[in-house]
């Protein structure tokens, strides 16, 4: 998966250079570069200037990008495996908010998240129970059929249908849109502490003095979206004219 990088002061300097930003829109020349699981990313645009920018995404949010890329490039394995995985770290991310709306410290959190964080049952078990146990009822969870196929693909070799792996990941688009709307009802603070983490994790690889541009960009399943989701088909279709576009487009920075 890739994501665009663009150089803040040359926007800068052609907003000074014009007065005004024209009304099209100024020219931001940018350039797709892999993205990485701690989102800080440095460069040098072709005017010389260092660019330094921090992602602010949830890793969730990115796999199921990636997911969405994957399936319109017809990897359907690899995007079977990539909802997977979205959904596990969309359990995590959960797991943070809980606990932290119930005045848990981050830092024992973290300790707590060590003990499990190769043991995906254990998770999803910790999931289920910090769930039930603020909204007295269980969460939404894949149906049997749908973790046995996702099973199937992970740990069997199994390949999957264009249709099978669309199904699959229409069933985690779902699940992550409600759950993610269930939690900004009664937790939108402490959704916003838990998406802290990952940017803590970032600044620590930042050389003293440095302050980075601070970016994000739309993605299919986001947790600064508000409006009501679009269908996957729809989303799907989407994804596949911004890599279109992304392809297509000529890279400047270096």
């Amino acid at each position: 998966m890739l994501i665009s990088l663009m150089c803040s002061k040359c926007m800068e300097e052609s907003i000074e250079n014009s007065g005004v930003v024209p009304e099209g829109g100024l020219e931001i020349r940018t350039r797709a570069v892999p993205v990485q699981t701690v989102g800080l990313y440095r460069g040098i645009c072709p005017n010389g200037h260092n660019v330094l920018m921090m992602a602010d995404f949830q890793q969730f949010e990115l796999l199921f990008e990636s997911a969405m890329e994957a399936f319109a490039d017809s990897y359907y394995r690899e995007s079977v495996s990539s909802f997977a995985a979205a959904l596990e770290r969309f359990y995590e991310f959960s797991i943070y908010t809980l606990l932290i709306s119930n005045g848990v410290e981050i830092d024992n959190i973290k300790k707590m998240w060590s003990s499990v964080s190769r043991q995906s049952e254990r998770q999803l078990g910790l999931y289920v129970g910090l769930f039930t146990s603020v909204f007295g009822e269980c969460p939404k969870l894949l149906s049997e059929k749908d973790a046995a196929f996702r099973n199937g693909v992970i740990h069997k070799g199994h390949f999957p249908s264009p249709t099978d792996c669309f199904d699959f990941g229409r069933v985690v688009y779902e699940l992550l849109n409600y759950n993610i709307r269930v939690l900004r009802e009664r937790f939108a603070d402490s959704m916003f502490r838990a998406g802290e983490v990952n940017r803590h994790e970032a600044s620590k690889q930042l050389k003293e003095g440095e302050i980075p541009i601070v970016f994000k960009m739309a993605t299919t399943v986001s947790l600064m979206t508000l409006d009501e989701p679009l269908p996957m088909h729809e989303a799907m279709n989407a994804v596949s004219k911004r890599l279109a576009l992304q392809r297509g487009q000529s890279q400047s920075l270096k």
